[in-house]
């Protein structure tokens, strides 16, 4: 297929995927391109790290997909390690090519480097890296990845906006939780390549990710608890730069605690013949829906084959839930693979109203859709 070509499964609604211009110091620039919305024959998932590993988890042929659990017996003597996290490794083929991303890389190098080695994962190998946002139970493990040597050179790596390095944290009753600053220096520093690809784009020639993602439900809100840490006036984490749409922006003091709304979060999405989208949330702080319209906006591709991920619903009352399974339904997909973050609650609404659909999560699944 020819990269300047749109002869996929539908147009880009903008007739473009560029990859987005980037000004600030210390961030690197990337060059708008026009591509073809790629189309792979086959996808291969691999849940490398989730919240639960569950050894009785259903296997088989479940329709056109293919479910693969990893029993204790082949993890090379490792048994998985399970944690609050996310982390996915992601080989599609296209004809003779074949691609390997490593998507969000969990809450800590421990069980991201442990269960790489058990499930046979090779950094290496990996042609891209997305982060999806920049909470640390999706980007713990990368620091120290980056720095193992193991990623090639100049290897890319894909995040939604600057707020992804933003220093964030949690407000609870019992007092403010640190989720962390990822250090982009750093891993620029250990041979990666940063590209914040806020509007969709197109990733190692076989994935596209979302870019930043419209707020068009009226139900998903960002969770009300999640702060950034404004940082100073000129900087990228300035706190005017993240206030709601259509608030008063006035300037935070550096160092103030201002709403999150999760501005750069990004969803990937893998278009595969004769099936669909196959839309990965990774944590839906933007909202399951929005993610799953912006991607299909993005593609031109109104058919969902699954939806996979975090849904980011485990605390939301039983109305958001009920709303969301209602718009899955409406959006109608072939299969739902509710990870991490999407909660006992909606996981028990989806197996109520979409039973049909509903693959349940666990480490160390592999997830095979198309041929």
């Amino acid at each position: 297929m020819n990269r300047r070509q749109f002869l996929a499964l539908g147009a880009v609604a903008t007739g473009t995927v560029a990859l987005a211009s980037i000004g600030r110091a210390r961030r690197s620039l990337a060059v708008a391109e026009t591509e073809a919305i790629p189309t792979v024959d086959r996808l291969v998932m691999t849940t490398v790290v989730d919240n639960v590993y569950d050894i009785f988890a259903r296997a088989g042929r479940r329709g056109t997909i293919t479910v693969e659990r990893t029993p204790l017996a082949m993890t090379a003597g490792l048994p998985l390690l399970a944690e609050h996290g996310l982390a996915l490794h992601l080989e599609s083929v296209r004809g003779s090519e074949r691609r390997e991303i490593l998507l969000d890389f969990s809450l800590t190098d421990q069980s991201l480097s442990h269960n790489y080695r058990a499930l046979r994962v090779e950094p290496a190998k990996a042609d891209a890296l997305i982060l999806s946002h920049g909470h640390g139970d999706h980007y713990g493990g990368l620091p120290a990845l980056a720095a193992t040597g193991r990623l090639r050179r100049a290897l890319t790596l894909y995040a939604g906006g600057e707020d992804t390095f933003c220093h964030r944290v949690v407000t609870s009753p019992a007092g403010v939780i640190d989720y962390g600053q990822l250090d982009q220096a750093s891993l620029e520093a250990h041979g990666l390549r940063v590209v914040l690809a806020k509007e969709p784009t197109v990733v190692a020639g076989h994935a596209v990710t979302s870019g930043q993602i419209p707020r068009l439900t009226d139900f998903e809100k960002p969770p009300a608890a999640a702060r950034l840490i404004a940082g100073p006036m000129d900087s990228a984490c300035a706190g005017s730069l993240h206030f709601p749409p259509g608030t008063l922006k006035v300037e935070a003091t550096p160092g103030e605690l201002v709403v999150d709304t999760f501005r750069g979060e990004i969803a990937t999405a893998y278009a595969v013949r004769g099936r669909g989208l196959v839309v990965i949330t990774s944590c839906g702080h933007a909202g399951v829906i929005n993610s799953i319209r912006q991607l299909q906006k993005a593609t031109g591709i109104e058919k969902v084959h699954a939806v996979v991920g975090g849904f980011h619903l485990a605390p939301a009352p039983d109305e958001i839930v009920a709303k969301t399974v209602a718009a899955l339904r409406a959006i109608d997909p072939d299969y739902i693979v509710p990870m991490h973050c999407t909660g006992l609650n909606t996981i028990i609404a989806i197996h109520r109203e979409m039973p049909e659909t509903l693959v349940a999560p666990s480490t160390g699944t592999r997830v095979i859709f198309g041929a």
